[in-house]
């Protein structure tokens, strides 16, 4: 049972954490994976639920950021971020199902937004679905609104094509 969690690495640290590889990329794979699951009882998204997980190389290409649980030391949650069009993007943000409803993805978004003040980005920038709850009505009740079309960067517009 997961009593707590923590981020290790701390906000004013400006060094990019490594690349995930072995048993921790597995980690956060699996992650990605859990997560997209919970789209299979959406109906028009359950495809989500059949797309693969991110990439090894989806992941070295960010910065990722993870919560720990404190009890079992497994990471139950991460943050992966890049920078895109001059803004931080927000690629994927993700929290294992079991640790879900206790503030983990809030206190990863937390962190997300202290590194883009670090970096000094003018916005935080992220594509996901207008519904369900944990998607769009989540980042809209976290501040998030919908970008103007003629904001809409190169890279950005990529993403939203892919």
């Amino acid at each position: 049972m997961m009593t707590g969690f923590h981020l290790p690495l701390p906000d004013g640290d400006d060094r990019r954490p490594d690349p995930p590889d072995g048993d921790r990329l597995a980690r956060l794979r699996f992650i990605s994976a859990q997560a997209r699951e919970r789209y299979r009882s959406v109906p028009g998204l359950a495809g989500v639920a059949d797309s693969p997980p991110l990439t090894e190389a989806r992941f070295a290409a960010c910065r990722v950021q993870v919560a720990v649980d404190d009890a079992s030391g497994e990471i139950v949650g991460f943050a992966a971020t890049r920078l895109l069009d001059g803004l931080l993007f927000l690629d994927n943000i993700s929290v294992e199902a079991g640790a879900s409803g206790r503030g983990i993805g809030t206190a990863l978004l937390d962190r997300v937004r202290a590194w883009a003040a670090r970096l000094n980005a003018p916005a935080i920038t992220l594509t996901t679905f207008r519904e369900p709850a944990w998607n769009g009505p989540w980042f809209r009740r976290h501040g998030f609104r919908p970008m103007p079309l003629d904001r809409i960067g190169p890279g950005l517009r990529a993403v939203m094509d892919r």
